[in-house]
Formats: structure tokens, C-alpha cells, sequence
């Protein structure tokens, strides 16, 4: 049942002199990972002739709601003025607006209109000071919308830090300290906010389960120490990392491992990372509160899939990545058209998705691991197993990848067989290598060593090459063994500044001041398929 009505005195003689009454409710929209508020003004004469139309370029699914916002109304236990005039109006009328965001404020603005209900209107419009957004069910029910957080954000800008959303969109929308979340289940529960009467959505604090599953841990990758040293210098400086080998080595293993071994993400990353997922409509693919996001496409992803785009541009895989790891099984498989468009987000740290309507751009400032086989049946160069290819075919897979991409990896390693008395030796006497914990604290400590010596929030693979030369302490030596394997392996300059910088990143871990020869050498046996 509907709560009491607490109708408006002056609604009959308003209706006797054939009056109207124009209310405005603030809510938004968002367009790519921002937020854009509409002010959604509702006007009931009962002069003209009836009828319900909404105006200000509202898309298909937005004209589509008048349907839905008659019935939950009715089905909420309120009357619709069937014999009224509605006229709805999304301010501004210049932008094109899209989605059912906009069902709860239109029904709260007619329900005001009317009479029916009174709230905290302000001025001779009667402007509502609280934000409202949501999609009704016919019942009158709440369900989420996407882009919760982006919309309750940019009210936020606009000094609206109340904002009633659908309970399942509160969790998301509450990261943002500065906003008041008032979570609804129903149409009543809105109208309850209006008179003050529905308490703010606390945020718990997320903690992992004692009893739940611990993070996969590095010890359990038996027999690949060099190659847990190459994942553990890529994950404290930030770097590109490609692991080749032949099937069941472990290199899936290795990469799911990596998100486990960063820092958490601080505060303003988190938001930064439920932006894009609100935007997305995956909220709830969303990593949980500090972690970060690892994702994982088949190799059949499209090009809008993986750096995004649609009709509105939704975040593609490269996106849903930013602050965490994008990991590429089977790299060669993947289209080459597709693979390309991944050296411009590498370096920038954004996409920019061009549309005939604008340009939408999102974050994208992801690590990317990759993982191949050295041929088409796998076993090219292995021990005990024959390869079936023939080096023209060994080519042509190989090629797949093209070499500007190849040139935006870092740290480029062969995975080998490990051998089966390191795979089933269980003994717990015998030391397991480098585990999640140990490696967790040495990329922490590396972390605050980079970010001191930047002064930003910059890692090792993400200072512009001056920069390295200039700042990172290089040994007169150290510069000199770097120019000579320059020379020999031809080197591309944007390769030269990668080995650099990994080697930076090899100081670090040691704690050292200075980048020496050691380092230099250490951090081209890195980048083992240069030559």
C-alpha cells in the first residue's frame, strides 16, 4: 500500500482555475566515463489537451518510458492525470539523452505536479534539491541503471550531494565520499526521501572473508624461478611483459598470479576503476574495493570489444583493464587489425573512440602481459618434443605480431619445460621459491622508491625516455656496455629506452642508488627475443 498521501492544498483550486504546475528534479545522463546532469522538468496544465510527451532529443528508450512511469504510478497506488496535459522537458535540449535513468524523476516530478505527494521544493518553480535517477518496473520497483556513479558525481559538481538511486546501485555510487546516498527499493521509498524519511546508505568496509579462498600464490609455480625474477621486475616498474613457451609450461599460471603481487589501488584509483565499470553497465564485474581489475579476452574479441565503442561508446577490455592488467593468451591468434590499435592506448594511457556524434575518450593506462607459442603446434625448440612446422610456417605465425607492437613490450622471456621432478616434488623441506607474499613486498618497496625519485605517480615503464637518461643514475660503465649491445643486437631507439628503464627497475629492487653494469646485463637477458 501507498504511504499517506499528503496532498497539496492548494491542488483544487489550482484545478478550478484550469492552472499548471512545473517542477524540477535534478538528475543526468553520462556519455562515455562522464557524467552529465539534466534538470528534468515536468509542467501539468489542465488547459490543453491531454497527453504525455517528453522533449530535449530524448533517445528511443527514454521516449519509450511513458509507458512504464503511467503504470508504476497507477500500480503504486497514485492516479495518473490521464486527462492532463504532461509536458516533460530534458534540460538541456541540445544534447541527445538515452536510457531509463530518467523513469523515477518523471514520475516524483508528476506525482508533485499534481498534488499528490509534497516535498522540498524550492522557489517559485518548485525545484527539487535532491538528485533522483533510476529505471521503475511496473510495479513501481527500482532497478539499476548504468553509469550511477558518473551521473551522482557530476551532481555532485552542481552542489547536489543528495542523490536517491536504486539499492543496487548505492554500493557503487557511495565510493564517492562527498556524496549522501539515499538507496531505494520503490517508487514509495523515493517519495519517503522527499520528506526526509529514508536514512543515508552507509558503506561497510570490504574485507576479505577469513575462511575464504587466499590469492594464488606465486610458490605454487614450480621450476620457473628466472621467469618469476621477469614477472617480478615487469610488476614493480610498470612494464609490458610477453611470455613464450610451449603449452602447459605455466605461463597462464604466471600472468593470474601478477594482479596479486601489486599494491592495492589507493582510493582515487578506485573510483577512477568503478567509473569505468558504472559506465560499462558491469558493476559488478567490478574487482573488489583495492584490488586490481586483470582481464583476460579470447582471442575472438572484436575491435569494439577490446578498446570499445557501440551507439553510446561503452569501454571496451582495454578500459576495464586501466589500473590493472590486460593479459593476451595465445597473442598471435589474435586479429591483427585488432592488436594494432593496442600501441597508441600503450603509450598514452587513454583510447579515443571517433564517432560521427564526437569523440569519447577513456582511461586506459593498463599493464599488458602477453603469452605465446613459439610456433603454430607449440613445441618449436623443445627438448623432448618434435616441432611438426617448417620454418616458413614458423615465420608467418611469428609475424602475427608485428614488430612496433613487439617494441612496446618490455620485458620479452622464453618460458622453459620444467622438468617433472620440480613439477611433482611436494616436499616441504624443500624451499618453493618466490612466493605472492615476498614478491607483493619488494614490488611495494620499489614502488615508493620510483614514485620519490619522479615525484609522481610514475613507474619505471612510464617515464619519458629523457627523463630515464637524464635522472635515472647511470653509471658511466653501465652507459657504455648499454651503447656496445645496442650496436650488436640493432636495437631500435624505443627499445634502448625500454632496456633502460628495466634496468632502473632492477636497481630498485636491489635498493641501489645507481643503475651499474650488472643491471644493463641483467635487464637485456629481459628481453631475450631481441637476439
Amino acid at each position: 500500500m501507498p504511504p499517506e498521501r499528503q496532498p497539496d492544498p492548494t491542488a483544487p483550486a489550482r484545478r478550478a482555475r484550469g492552472d499548471r504546475r512545473l517542477v524540477r528534479l535534478p538528475s543526468g545522463d553520462y556519455l562515455g566515463v562522464e557524467g552529465r546532469p539534466v534538470e528534468v522538468q515536468v509542467n501539468v496544465s489542465t488547459r490543453a489537451s491531454p497527453g504525455f510527451h517528453i522533449v530535449g532529443l530524448p533517445g528511443r528508450p527514454t521516449q519509450e518510458s511513458r509507458e512504464r512511469i503511467r503504470t508504476a504510478i497507477q500500480n503504486a497506488g497514485y492516479r495518473f492525470p490521464s486527462r492532463d496535459r504532461i509536458l516533460v522537458n530534458l534540460a538541456p535540449a541540445f544534447q541527445k539523452k538515452d536510457g531509463a535513468v530518467f523513469d523515477l524523476p518523471v514520475a516524483l516530478g508528476i506525482l508533485l505536479a499534481t498534488g499528490q505527494i509534497a516535498g522540498p521544493a524550492r522557489g517559485r518553480s518548485r525545484t527539487v534539491p535532491i538528485g533522483f535517477l533510476g529505471e521503475l518496473g511496473l510495479e513501481g520497483e527500482l532497478r539499476p541503471v548504468p553509469g550511477a556513479l558518473l551521473i551522482a558525481t557530476a551532481l555532485g559538481r552542481r552542489g547536489i550531494d543528495e542523490v536517491v538511486v536504486p539499492e543496487r546501485n548505492a554500493s557503487e555510487v557511495s565510493i564517492d565520499p562527498s556524496l549522501s546516498v539515499l538507496p531505494a527499493r520503490h517508487l514509495h521509498d523515493a517519495v519517503r526521501a522527499l520528506r526526509g524519511e529514508l536514512p543515508v546508505f552507509r558503506r561497510s568496509v570490504e574485507t576479505a572473508a577469513p575462511d575464504g579462498p587466499p590469492p594464488p600464490d606465486f610458490a605454487e609455480v614450480r621450476g620457473q624461478e628466472m621467469t618469476k625474477r621477469g614477472v617480478l621486475v615487469a610488476a614493480a616498474g610498470g612494464h609490458n611483459l610477453l611470455l613464450t613457451g610451449p603449452p602447459g609450461v605455466g605461463k597462464t599460471m604466471l600472468a593470474r598470479r601478477i594482479p596479486w603481487i601489486l599494491p592495492p589501488l589507493a582510493l582515487d584509483e578506485v573510483l577512477e576503476v568503478t567509473r569505468v565499470y558504472s559506465a560499462g553497465g558491469c558493476i559488478d564485474a567490478a574487482p573488489a574495493h583495492g584490488e586490481r581489475p586483470f582481464r583476460a579476452p579470447h582471442h575472438t574479441v572484436s575491435y569494439a570489444g577490446l578498446v570499445g565503442g557501440g551507439n553510446p561508446p561503452r569501454p571496451g577490455e582495454i578500459s576495464l583493464a586501466h589500473r590493472g592488467v590486460l593479459f593476451l593468451d595465445e597473442l598471435p591468434e589474435f586479429q591483427r587489425r585488432v592488436l594494432e590499435t593496442l600501441r597508441q592506448p600503450i603509450e598514452a594511457g587513454r583510447i579515443a573512440v571517433v564517432r560521427s556524434s564526437g569523440t569519447v575518450v577513456f582511461p586506459a593506462d593498463f599493464r599488458l602481459v602477453a603469452a605465446m607459442n613459439p610456433c603454430p603446434c607449440g613445441y618449436a625448440g623443445h627438448a623432448r618434443i618434435p616441432c611438426r612446422c617448417s620454418p616458413a610456417v614458423i615465420e608467418r605465425y611469428r609475424r602475427r605480431v608485428s614488430g612496433p607492437l613487439l617494441d612496446r613490450v618490455d620485458v620479452m622471456m622464453e618460458v622453459d619445460q620444467p622438468s617433472a621432478a620440480e613439477v611433482l616434488d611436494g616436499s616441504s623441506s624443500r624451499p618453493a621459491g618466490l612466493s605472492t607474499a615476498t614478491m607483493r613486498e619488494r614490488v611495494q618497496r620499489a614502488f615508493e622508491l620510483q614514485r620519490r625519485r619522479w615525484s609522481a605517480s610514475l613507474l619505471n615503464g612510464q617515464v619519458p625516455h629523457e627523463r630515464v637518461v637524464r635522472e635515472g643514475e647511470v653509471e658511466r660503465e653501465a652507459r657504455r656496455e648499454l651503447e656496445r649491445e645496442a650496436e650488436r643486437r640493432r636495437l631500435s631507439a624505443r627499445a634502448l629506452g625500454r632496456v633502460l628503464r628495466i634496468a632502473r627497475t632492477v636497481a630498485d629492487l636491489e635498493e641501489c642508488r645507481a643503475v651499474t653494469r650488472r643491471h644493463i646485463g641483467e635487464a637485456l637477458g629481459l628481453r631475450s627475443l631481441d637476439g
